[in-house]
């Protein structure tokens, strides 16, 4: 009788998995140490930001710099808060860190975008997503 794959012995494919996400994670680690910006990263490992940007929400390990964290903070602050925001209210001088911390916001569904008519060019107006408990 032929010993059956047990369920409790993890496949090829999940240890490929695994791997891929430890070199990833520390490689990403590495590079936000040596203070390189998310698009430098994505540049670096000839990938786009978005695609960098799923693989940091896949294995959960964004990494902000003290000055990113403090806009990031702001952003939670408005979200919590539950009325809709712009982006000058978060950050009014941006260096692209909102776009980014945005994008993974809407991402992971905490907050929703609408175009607004109140000025001559369109400004996104973001709208807090209510968790269910």
């Amino acid at each position: 009788m032929s010993p059956r794959r047990g369920r409790s012995q993890p496949s090829a494919a999940r240890i490929a998995a695994e791997d891929a996400r430890m070199v990833f994670v520390e490689e990403y680690r590495f590079l936000r140490q040596s203070l390189m910006s998310h698009e430098a990263i994505a540049r670096k490992l000839g990938i786009t930001v978005g695609t960098l940007q799923t693989r940091i929400l896949r294995y959960d390990c964004l990494i902000l710099s003290p000055a990113e964290q403090r806009i990031s903070d702001n952003l939670d602050a408005l979200i919590e808060h539950g009325h809709p925001f712009t982006l000058e209210q978060v950050c009014p001088l941006d260096d692209g860190t909102i776009h980014w911390l945005i994008s993974t916001a809407l991402k992971r569904g905490r907050i929703r975008s609408s175009q607004t008519r109140a000025r001559r060019t369109p400004q996104p107006v973001y709208t807090p997503v209510r968790s269910k408990p």
